[in-house]
């Protein structure tokens, strides 16, 4: 039987949701919208991506819940609404998989973010409960491994430098809103990559050469050896660039299309390419292999608490710099 899923959030990042889950054949079943007269508008983008979606648009997420009793949800919805919002699914019995950051409150209220994150994880545990977070950007460690290995890299590298750009928009555009909606991605593959690692949180220091980007230079530990970090952030007009370079090897993330108008990524190096699955697509895959009990999610709780357990750990240090 196909996996009931619902969207919370469907504008954004949800449709794209929405869009893998039935090409992985599950079932969208509904979608949750932040007000009633914003369902026609978010049904219509759905559509867009999912044709044939046959699902009920709901204004509140409670009698969504009830009505529909989906196996699992896509939380999608504005970062201060994530926690709550995958604590009543949990709550109602649906798996959660949580769009990055897990919650966000403001720089006023780390803690706050901090101990809400662990709650959310810990009710999922205590219900018996999946959740995970969608840093899809995890998934490049299968291929990057096989890749490092081909050209002769060491497994613990002296430097590594990750960029994560994003289209210009009205919000998330400098400082700590630019660092804590696009920093999760970059921090995810960090993760996947030195899993034991420490992060010198004290070490940190930040530049920003205009108001849309921001790059943080800071060392972790692995294995004893010291690894030295930059992470650019930037949000910009045009050609954008998503890498990771180990001492001097770059790898770049870009999108393939192909003819069948499926998106793809593209592992591009100098002198050679690889075309992979989608990011997003893989995270959503091992979401729906976990479910149903086959599989480990690509970033589980555990990973969720420690992303953003260096994600603040880095504010703290850019906020008293």
């Amino acid at each position: 039987m196909a996996l009931r899923v619902a969207i919370i959030g469907a504008r954004g990042f949800g449709k794209f949701h929405a869009q893998w889950y039935a090409k992985e054949g599950c079932e969208v079943v509904a979608f949750v919208t932040s007000r009633p007269e914003t369902v026609a508008e978010n049904e219509g983008a759905i559509r867009k991506v999912v044709p044939n979606f046959q699902g009920r648009g709901y204004g509140d997420l409670r009698e969504m819940l009830e009505a529909e009793q989906p196996d699992a949800v896509s939380v999608c919805s504005p970062h201060q609404l994530h926690a709550d919002h995958a604590l009543e699914s949990l709550a109602y019995g649906a798996h959660v998989l949580c769009e990055k950051p897990l919650v966000w409150f403001g720089e006023d209220k780390l803690d706050e973010a901090l101990k809400k994150s662990r709650a959310v994880v810990k009710a999922a545990s205590q219900k018996g409960m999946l959740f995970a977070i969608n840093t899809q950007y995890a998934a490049a460690m299968t291929h990057l491994q096989r890749l490092w290995a081909e050209q002769g890299l060491p497994e613990t590298p002296k430097r590594v430098t990750l960029t994560m750009e994003a289209k210009m928009r009205r919000r998330d555009i400098a400082g700590v809103d630019l660092w804590v909606d696009l920093a999760p991605h970059p921090l995810s593959l960090l993760l996947a990559m030195f899993p034991e690692a420490s992060l010198d949180a004290e070490s940190a220091s930040f530049e920003e050469e205009e108001q849309n980007s921001l790059t943080a230079a800071f060392r972790i530990t692995h294995r004893s050896s010291p690894i030295t970090v930059r992470i650019r952030v930037a949000r910009l007009e045009g050609e954008l660039e998503r890498s990771i370079t180990l001492d001097d090897f770059k790898v770049r993330f870009e999108t393939y299309v192909d003819r069948q108008g499926i998106y793809h990524t593209c592992l591009r190096w100098e002198g050679g390419e690889r075309i992979v699955d989608d990011f997003m697509r893989v995270s959503i895959r091992r979401f729906i292999a976990s479910v149903q009990g086959d599989d480990e999610p690509l970033c589980d709780g555990s990973a969720a608490v420690r992303q953003m357990e260096w994600l603040t750990a880095l504010v703290r240090r850019y906020l008293d710099k």
